[in-house]
């Protein structure tokens, strides 16, 4: 039982590893509580921040960059933006921080509570934003109220989308300014180490020229698909030049050939037949380049699983 001390010999030195024990008992105590000190001060200054933020929070407005863009009446689309210079292929347009941050969903036990919950959210927020922020949202359009009538809710249903794989949509005042097209010279992507949304030019585009995102669908659909996608969530029918075109040069059987593909891709894939596979990536790039839309949305899906099928084979 040496082990424990329970040795004779033992007692001659006992007495000064004692007191050492005892001085670093007494030592560890006293930083412990030092820590901890620290550790409630510090709580307490978040707290102090987080309550100044409530009562005094952050004004944030849309972009005014005249060099680069501006806003512009677009008629019966209203405002968009339009380049006030140049921008070539995948130059970065903008990057802004969003307005507002809501749930993508809310846990409920039916769809009316849901929507009630998700209504409520939005308000909340909405009320403890900074008056200038508030104003610059209601400026936005409210695609299914009349604009004497706009809600926060319906503003930010109508110009909010999600953020990858974030669990909360945003909102972005400057973003939202962007129209339609199905054809868009412009596209989107959230950076969440940066918290921000990028736009990047998805083609050259010219100065004086509107720049448009993409509203939707996510598929390849023809224009009559798109058309009732885009009237059903957006209450508006699409006459971008795409839609105007619609098969007059073949582009209608384009989108559906390149959606045909897309499925056979992943039934491909599955299979395990990766050349067969990245023959139809090729085939898909190549229509989808022809159709005018040979970067951003579209192509990121396809050019995941060309990536997936060359490391397979």
């Amino acid at each position: 039982f040496d082990c424990f001390g329970d040795d004779s010999d033992s007692s001659t030195h006992s007495e000064e590893e004692d007191s050492s024990a005892a001085e670093l008992v007494l030592t560890t105590t006293s930083s412990n509580q030092q820590h901890s000190t620290t550790i409630k001060n510090n709580i307490k200054a978040a707290r102090k921040l987080v309550k100044q933020f409530n009562d005094d929070p952050i004004s944030i407005q849309p972009m005014i960059r005249p060099d680069d863009f501006e806003v512009f009446d677009a008629n019966s689309a209203g405002k968009s933006l339009r380049a006030t210079r140049s921008y070539k292929c995948g130059e970065e347009i903008m990057r802004e921080v969003a307005a507002m941050r809501i749930p993508n969903s809310q846990a409920a036990a039916s769809r009316k509570e849901a929507k009630a919950k998700h209504r409520n959210v939005i308000q909340r927020s909405f009320d403890a934003l900074h008056p200038e922020t508030k104003e610059a949202m209601m400026h936005l359009s409210s695609c299914d109220e009349r604009d004497d009538e706009r809600t926060p809710q319906g503003v930010y249903d109508t110009n909010a989308f999600q953020l990858g794989n974030d669990p909360r949509g945003g909102l972005f005042l400057t973003i939202a300014r962007m129209n339609h097209s199905c054809r868009p010279s412009a596209y989107h992507f959230w950076r969440y180490d940066l918290e921000q949304t990028l736009v990047f030019a998805a083609r050259d585009i010219a100065i004086g020229e509107e720049i448009c995102t993409t509203y939707g669908p996510s598929e390849c659909l023809n224009t009559a698909g798109r058309r009732e996608y885009l009237q059903d969530r957006f209450s508006f029918h699409c006459l971008c030049a795409m839609c105007q075109e619609e098969n007059v040069r073949g582009g209608d059987d384009r989108m559906c050939e390149i959606n045909s593909l897309q499925e056979d891709i992943i039934l491909l894939a599955a299979s395990g037949d990766s050349d067969a596979a990245l023959e139809a990536v090729e085939r898909c790039l190549f229509l989808l380049e022809e159709q005018g839309l040979g970067s951003g949305a579209f192509v990121k899906p396809i050019l995941h699983y060309g990536y997936e099928m060359s490391m397979a084979t």
